[in-house]
């Protein structure tokens, strides 16, 4: 049987996540076109899984060049980051799969679901 691993071939260029430079398919068309919805969602929590290399992060930063935010990953949250939550108009949380503190967790999404 053949090797079916996909081989990601590495060039030697900066990365860029601008808009111009996505590539939609039918698989991630779906989630573009409800980013482009923004701020008409019926809430305003949205949670984003896919494969690594399926283009997640290009998608995140379209979204905040667009419509402003701040990114951060799940294990940076604090006490002092959710209390000074409401400043941001935006906020992706990455990697909700690693350790994260669920108290924190959750009184973000009561904050957001207050909205």
């Amino acid at each position: 049987m053949k090797n079916l691993k996909q081989n990601i071939i590495k060039f030697n260029h900066d990365k860029n996540f601008k808009y111009e430079d996505f590539y939609v398919s039918n698989s991630n068309k779906h989630i573009l076109e409800l980013f482009n919805n923004w701020p008409n969602w019926e809430k305003n929590f949205l949670n984003i899984n896919g494969e690594k290399f399926s283009g997640k992060t290009h998608l995140i930063n379209i979204f905040l060049e667009k419509f402003k935010g701040i990114k951060i990953d799940a294990e940076n949250i604090t006490n002092g980051f959710v209390k000074n939550l409401k400043i941001y108009q935006n906020i992706v949380i990455e990697n909700l799969d690693e350790k994260i503190d669920e108290n924190l967790l959750f009184t973000i999404i009561n904050t957001i679901d207050q909205d």
